[in-house]
C-alpha cells in the first residue's frame, strides 16, 4: 500500500544548476525520498500479507517471495537514482516507470496469492491516484491501460475469482483493515494534492505580484514613482506621432530644480532624495491625467503636455511652482525652499524628439541665465 507524497517537479533538461554537484545531490535526495516512501508502502503491504498468512489465507512462501521482490526493486531504484542515471530524462524521477515497476510487483503478488487479488487491486488504485498527481493524466491513462491488461491476464491465468477474504472473523477484520489503509492513503493524497494546489495558487499570486512589480519598475523611476527616462521618451514619441497625425498641439517642459547640487552637498543625499520625492508627489497630484511626467535625469524632469501650446503650458507649470512654494519643506530641512527653472518647446510637424528636446533644453538654459525660478519658451 503505497503512501502518497507531493511530487517534486524537476525537469532534467532545465534543472537549475544541472550538472553541478549541488543539483545532483538535490535530485538524489528527492528521488530517494520517493523510493523510501514507496518502500515503506511495501513494508506495510508485507505486514498485512504476514497477517493474512498467520490467519491461514495464504502460505508463507509467496509472502516471502513478494517481500524479496520488493526489497530487490527498492535496491534497483535506489541504485539508479543514487548514480544519477536518469538525469538526461525529461523528468529524471521517471514517475511512470517507477509506478509501472511497482504495479508489476503487485501483479506478481496477485499471481502468487490469488486469494488476495482484491487486496492487491485496492493498492493498484492508490498507485494510480499518485501517478495522476505526479505525471499527468495522459501518462497515467497509458499506465492504467497496461496495468489493467496485465491484471486481466493474471486473473485469467490463475482462474480464480476476485474476492475479498472473509472466510472467518480474522480475515474479515484484515480485509477491512487493508481497505481502510487504501482509503486512508487516498485521503492523504487528496490532502497532499490540496496542499499542492494551494501552494501553486499562492506561488501564482506571488509571481503575478512580482511580474507587476517588475513591469512597474521597468517603466517608473524607483525613487520618485514617476516615469523613468526611457518610458517618458517613449510617451513623447507616441504623442508626437499622434500630433503629426491629428494636428493636435503638444508641448514639452524640461524642469530642473534650482541649486539642487548645493542642497545635496549641504544637507546630504538623503535630504536630496526626500526633496525629489516631495517634488514628484506635488507634480503628480496637480498634473492632468492626459499629461506624462517622468524623471529625465538626476534633478531634471520631463513633462509631456498634450493638447496645449507653450502659452497654455505656462498655466500648469505656474501651478506647480506655486504649490511647491506653499508646501512646507521643514521635513527636509528647516527653512528650506525648493524652486525650479523650466524650458518649454512646442512640437512642430515632423520634428524629431531630439530636436524638440534640444529647443526645450535651450529654453531651460535661458531660464537659468534669467535668474532661475522662472519659465522660458524655446
Amino acid at each position: 500500500m503505497q503512501a502518497a507524497t507531493a511530487p517534486t517537479l524537476v525537469d532534467g533538461r532545465s534543472l537549475p544548476g544541472a550538472g553541478t554537484m549541488d543539483a545532483g545531490r538535490a535530485f538524489t535526495r528527492h528521488a530517494l525520498t520517493h523510493v523510501r516512501i514507496i518502500s515503506c508502502g511495501h513494508a506495510v503491504d508485507g505486514a498485512v500479507l504476514c497477517l493474512f498468512a498467520w490467519a491461514g489465507t495464504v502460505h508463507w512462501v509467496p509472502v516471502a517471495a513478494y517481500a524479496v521482490m520488493g526489497v530487490l526493486l527498492a535496491i534497483f531504484w535506489t541504485t539508479v537514482f543514487h548514480n544519477g542515471w536518469t538525469l538526461g530524462a525529461k523528468d529524471p524521477h521517471l514517475p511512470t516507470a517507477l509506478c509501472l515497476s511497482h504495479q508489476m510487483l503487485r501483479l506478481a503478488g496477485m499471481a502468487l496469492m490469488p486469494a488476495l487479488s482484491a487486496v492487491f487491486l485496492f493498492n493498484l488504485l492508490v498507485v494510480f491516484a499518485w501517478l495522476v498527481m505526479r505525471s499527468g493524466p495522459r501518462r497515467a491513462v497509458a499506465a492504467c491501460a497496461l496495468t489493467c491488461l496485465g491484471a486481466a491476464l493474471v486473473l485469467a491465468a490463475v482462474g480464480a475469482p476476485v474476492r475479498i477474504p472473509a472466510g472467518n472473523t480474522v480475515e474479515r477484520m484484515l480485509s477491512w483493515a487493508a481497505m481502510s489503509l487504501s482509503l486512508w492513503q487516498c485521503l492523504r493524497m487528496g490532502r497532499v494534492n490540496g496542499a499542492m494546489t494551494a501552494t501553486l495558487r499562492h506561488r501564482g499570486h506571488e509571481l503575478a505580484t512580482l511580474t507587476r512589480r517588475a513591469a512597474y519598475l521597468g517603466r517608473h523611476d524607483e525613487l520618485t514613482g514617476l516615469l523613468n527616462r526611457r518610458s517618458a521618451l517613449a510617451m513623447l514619441a507616441q504623442e508626437q506621432q499622434h500630433a503629426d497625425r491629428t494636428g493636435q498641439r503638444l508641448t514639452v517642459a524640461l524642469v530642473d530644480l534650482d541649486h539642487f547640487k548645493d542642497l545635496n552637498e549641504t544637507l546630504g543625499h538623503e535630504a536630496g532624495d526626500r526633496a525629489l520625492r516631495m517634488f514628484a508627489t506635488t507634480v503628480r497630484q496637480l498634473a492632468r491625467a492626459s499629461d506624462h511626467i517622468g524623471r529625465y535625469s538626476g534633478d531634471a524632469f520631463l513633462a509631456v503636455l498634450t493638447d496645449t501650446g507653450t502659452d497654455g503650458a505656462r498655466i500648469p507649470i505656474q501651478r506647480f511652482r506655486e504649490a511647491l512654494k506653499a508646501r512646507g519643506w521643514d521635513a527636509v530641512a528647516p527653512g528650506l525652499e525648493v524652486t525650479f527653472s523650466c524650458g518649454l518647446a512646442a512640437h512642430r510637424d515632423g520634428e524629431s524628439a531630439e530636436e524638440l528636446l534640444a529647443r526645450a533644453d535651450d529654453a531651460l538654459r535661458q531660464a537659468k541665465r534669467d535668474g532661475r525660478d522662472c519659465t522660458c519658451s524655446g
